[in-house]
C-alpha cells in the first residue's frame, strides 16, 4: 500500500504497527474484491453454444458442410471438427455458422464439432455420390420454383424424388447436378431431401412462406393489421409488406405473425409480404370510409344506462370497434354496421365520446355522468300541440319540478314519473334542442325536436280545383320558384299551384278535351294515356309524355313538340340537360339530348309507376317486380340488380341533390330515405290511412302516396289521389 497512506493513518488514528497492519490487510482484501467485481461487470456474457441444422448430410470427400447455430464466436483456432473420428478442416467461423470440409478418405458416421473444448454431435454424414449442396431460393410460398444444386441426381432405374418437410414436391426438371421443383401448398418449413436409387440426401432447410389471414379486413390509413402466417423474419427490416403495392410500416414481428400499419394513400387490394425477395400474396384489404356518428342516446345518465350509438361504417365484428367516454374504455354489448350498444359503467366522468373502428376515429358529443338523462322522444317531431313522451332517468315525480324547453320555448309538463315525462309542444316553437332541467341539472335529448308534419297545399275531397284519378296517376314536379305542376291525366291538362296554394290551369284544354295541338297555355292540347309522366329541366321547362311523344312547356306556358317516334313513353327525369324516358318495352329508356337526338338504353325491366333517378353516371329505378331498386351504369351500360331490396310497393322515387333518394310507399303510406353512399334505408315519415288530415306525423292521415317531388328547401310533395289532394311534408 502507498507509504503516504500508511503515515497518514498513523497520524490520524495514532495506531500501533500491529493494529495498523491488520487494518491495512483488511482494506487490501476489500479493494481486491471490488476490482474483481468491476472486472466481471465489464466482461460480456458468453452465449451458449447450440446447433440448429447442418447441410448437406452426404457427399464426396472435400464437400463443404455448413453448421448453423449460435455461440460459435469468430476465432477459427478454437473450433475443430471430426467426421467419424477423422479430423476435418475448418474453413470459416462466424458467431452463427461454421463451415467444414469432409475429410479425404473419411468414413460415414457422426460429425462432431468442438468450440472452446465443448463437443457437440451434430448428426451423421454419409460418403456417397448423392449430395444436396444448395437450394435457391431458401424461402418462398406455394408454387415457388426451387433450384436444388448437388450431385448424383441422375438414375436409370427411376427419377429423383424430392421432399420438403417430408411432403413430396413436383420435379419440373432434372439433371445430374440440378433439380428444379415446385413448392407444394401448405408444405411447412423443413429440410429438403432428395431420394435416388434408394439413397437419401438432405440439404438446407426451406422456410415456407404463407399468409393465412389478416385482421381486420377493412379499414383505412393508420389501421393496424395483424398478418398471420409463416416464414416471416424475426427482424422487422427483413419483412417488406405492401397494401396493393403501397409499402407499409412493420411494427411487430414474430415467426407466425406481423403487425403492420396501413400507409397513406392505401387502396383496396391484396396485402403482400416479401422476405428475401420472395413474395406471398394474402387476402384483399378493403378501404372503407372512416366511421361517422349520427346520433348518441342518451347524452347523460347514471351507471347501468344502455347507450346506443348510430351512424355509418361501423364494423360488424365487435372487437374491431372501441368506444371510450372521457378517456375510459367502455365494453360494447352489440354491434351492427350502423348501430353500437353499450352499458354505461359509471364513474367515467363527463367528457367526449370517441369511437375507433379499426383505428379510424369518429368523435361524438359530450356525455354527462349524472342521474338525469333522456334516452328517447316519442314522437321525435311534430307541430304545436303535439303530445310528446320523454323517456329517461332522474325525473322529478312532481310534474311542475321538471322544466322542459323546445329550442328555448317552455312547454307544459302534463305528467311525470321518475323515468318519463308527458309534455305538450308549445306554440311558436322552432326546430332545435329539447332540454329537461331538474333541480339545476340539465339533460339534452339525443336529437333535435323538429317542427315537422304534413299539410294539404291544394285540393281535397270534393274540391273543384283538382281532378285527380286514383287509378291513372300522373306526375308532379316543382320549379325553382316553388311552384308545383301536376298532371290531371283523365282531363289531359296540367295545373299550376303557387306557393300560397292558388291553383290555375297552366296548359291543356279547359274542358279536358284530348288532342295534340301545340300553342300557348289553354290553346294547346295533350293526349295522356296510362301512367304518363312529367319532369322539369334546369330552366324550368316541363317535359311531358303523351301519345304524340315528348311535349315541351316553357315557364310561360308555351307548348311545343320536342321529340316524336318514341312509341309509348311513360315516366321521365332530366339530369344535366339529358332527358331519360321510360320506353314502352318496359325494359329500357330513351336517352334524349337537347337536340332531341335519342339513344336506346337496355336497362332491364322497370316499374312504370315510378320515375327514374339519375345521379352522376348511375340511373336508379324500381325493378318491374317491385320493392327492389336496380342500378344501371350509363358508362358501362351494365345493370346491378337488387341494389336495395325489401321496399314493398313503391309509388315514387325522387333525388334530393344531397346524396339521398326519397321513396314513396304505396302499401304502407311511408316515405323512406336511402343514403346512396351506404344504402342505409330509414323511414322518415309514415301516416295512418284515411282522409287528408294534416298535422304531426303521428296524427296525420293520407289516402296513398303517389308521385313525389322535392323543393330546394328539402320539403317533399306528393299526390294523394285518394283524397284528390297535393300534400306537403316538411321535416324542419
Amino acid at each position: 500500500m502507498n507509504l503516504h497512506i500508511q503515515n497518514e493513518m498513523k497520524k490520524q488514528y495514532n495506531m500501533n504497527p500491529s493494529v495498523l497492519y491488520k487494518c491495512l490487510y483488511g482494506l487490501s482484501i476489500i479493494l481486491l474484491l471490488f476490482a474483481a467485481c468491476k472486472k466481471n461487470e465489464n466482461q460480456p456474457v458468453k452465449e451458449p453454444v447450440s446447433v440448429k441444422e447442418y447441410y448437406p448430410n452426404s457427399g464426396a470427400q472435400g464437400t463443404l458442410v455448413t453448421v448453423l447455430g449460435k455461440g460459435f464466436g469468430d476465432k477459427i483456432e478454437v473450433v475443430s471438427a471430426t467426421f467419424s473420428g477423422k479430423d476435418a478442416r475448418v474453413i470459416s467461423v462466424t458467431p452463427d455458422a461454421i463451415t467444414v470440409q469432409a475429410p479425404v478418405n473419411g468414413q460415414s458416421g457422426d460429425v462432431v464439432i468442438k468450440v472452446n473444448g465443448e463437443a457437440l454431435s451434430i448428426g451423421k454424414y454419409t460418403y456417397q455420390e448423392l449430395s444436396v449442396q444448395k437450394i435457391d431460393p431458401a424461402n418462398g410460398g406455394a408454387g415457388t420454383l426451387m433450384r436444388i444444386s448437388g450431385t448424383g441426381f441422375s438414375s436409370l432405374s427411376g427419377p429423383a424424388k424430392v421432399f420438403i418437410n417430408d411432403k413430396e414436391a413436383n420435379v419440373v426438371s432434372a439433371k445430374d447436378t440440378l433439380l428444379i421443383i415446385q413448392v407444394p401448398a401448405a408444405v411447412g418449413s423443413g429440410p429438403v431431401k432428395v431420394v435416388v436409387n434408394g439413397k437419401e440426401a438432405s440439404g438446407q432447410s426451406f422456410k415456407f412462406q404463407s399468409i393465412t389471414a389478416i385482421k381486420p379486413l377493412t379499414g383505412g390509413k393508420g389501421t393496424r393489421v395483424r398478418v398471420n402466417g409463416s416464414g416471416f423474419e424475426t427482424l422487422a427490416a427483413g419483412n417488406y409488406v405492401d397494401f396493393n403495392g403501397k409499402a407499409a410500416l412493420v411494427q411487430e414481428v414474430a415467426e407466425d405473425h406481423l403487425v403492420v400499419v396501413a400507409p397513406d394513400g392505401v387502396t383496396t387490394g391484396p396485402l403482400s409480404v416479401t422476405v428475401n425477395q420472395q413474395k406471398v400474396v394474402g387476402p384483399a384489404f378493403t378501404v372503407v370510409a372512416a366511421p361517422v356518428i349520427t346520433n348518441v342516446t342518451p347524452l347523460s345518465g347514471p351507471a347501468g344506462v344502455l347507450m346506443t350509438i348510430t351512424g355509418t361504417t361501423f364494423s360488424t365484428i365487435a372487437d374491431e370497434n372501441k368506444v371510450n367516454i372521457n378517456g375510459v374504455n367502455v365494453p360494447i354489448t352489440s354491434v351492427t354496421a350502423t348501430k353500437i350498444t353499450l352499458n354505461i359503467p359509471g364513474n367515467t366522468g363527463s367528457g367526449k365520446i370517441l369511437l375507433s373502428v379499426n383505428d379510424q376515429l369518429a368523435q361524438g358529443p359530450d356525455f354527462k355522468d349524472q342521474t338525469l338523462g333522456i334516452s328517447k322522444l316519442s314522437p321525435e317531431n311534430g307541430l304545436a300541440g303535439t303530445r310528446v313522451t320523454i323517456t329517461g332517468t332522474g325525473f322529478n315525480t312532481t310534474a311542475s319540478q321538471n322544466q322542459v324547453t323546445f329550442n328555448g320555448t317552455a312547454a307544459k309538463v302534463e305528467s311525470a314519473t321518475a323515468t318519463s315525462l308527458v309534455v305538450i309542444v308549445p306554440e311558436g316553437f322552432t326546430s332545435g334542442p329539447l332540454k329537461v332541467t331538474v333541480a339545476g341539472i340539465m339533460a339534452l335529448a339525443p336529437k333535435d325536436f323538429n317542427r315537422s308534419g304534413i299539410i294539404t297545399v291544394a285540393g281535397g275531397i270534393g274540391s273543384p280545383d283538382l281532378k285527380l284519378d286514383n287509378f291513372n296517376i300522373g306526375g308532379l314536379v316543382s320549379d325553382s320558384k316553388g311552384n308545383l305542376f301536376v298532371m290531371e291525366p283523365d282531363y289531359h291538362r296540367i295545373k299550376k299551384i303557387t306557393p300560397d296554394g292558388k291553383v290555375t290551369l297552366f296548359a291543356g284544354s279547359p274542358s279536358g278535351t284530348r288532342g295534340d295541338s301545340d300553342g300557348q297555355g289553354s290553346a294547346a292540347s295533350f293526349s295522356f294515356g296510362y301512367n304518363m309522366g312529367i319532369s322539369i329541366d334546369a330552366n324550368d321547362n316541363l317535359m311531358v309524355s303523351d301519345s304524340k311523344g315528348i311535349r315541351k312547356v316553357t315557364p310561360q306556358g308555351l307548348v311545343s313538340t320536342f321529340a316524336t317516334g318514341l312509341g309509348n313513353s311513360y315516366k321521365s327525369t332530366v339530369t344535366d340537360g339529358m332527358l331519360y324516358v321510360q320506353r314502352g318495352s318496359y325494359s329500357g329508356y330513351w336517352k334524349i339530348d337537347q337536340n332531341a337526338v335519342k339513344t336506346g338504353l337496355n336497362t332491364g325491366g322497370y316499374s312504370e309507376d315510378n320515375r327514374p333517378v339519375v345521379n352522376g353516371n348511375l340511373l336508379y329505378h324500381v325493378n318491374s317486380n317491385g320493392g327492389v331498386i336496380d342500378v344501371f351504369n350509363l358508362t358501362t351500360l351494365q345493370t346491378s340488380s337488387n341494389w336495395v331490396t325489401g321496399l314493398g310497393a313503391v309509388s315514387a322515387l325522387v333525388y334530393d341533390g344531397q346524396g339521398n333518394i326519397y321513396i314513396g310507399g304505396r302499401s304502407d303510406n311511408a316515405i323512406r330515405k336511402v343514403n346512396i353512399a351506404t344504402k342505409e334505408v330509414t323511414i322518415v315519415a309514415q301516416f295512418s290511412p284515411g282522409s287528408n288530415i294534416d298535422g304531426a306525423f303521428s296524427d296525420a292521415k293520407c289516402g296513398n302516396i303517389s308521385d313525389m317531388t322535392i323543393d330546394k328547401q328539402g320539403n317533399v310533395y306528393f299526390i294523394d289521389a285518394t283524397n284528390n289532394a297535393i300534400r306537403k311534408v316538411f321535416f324542419k
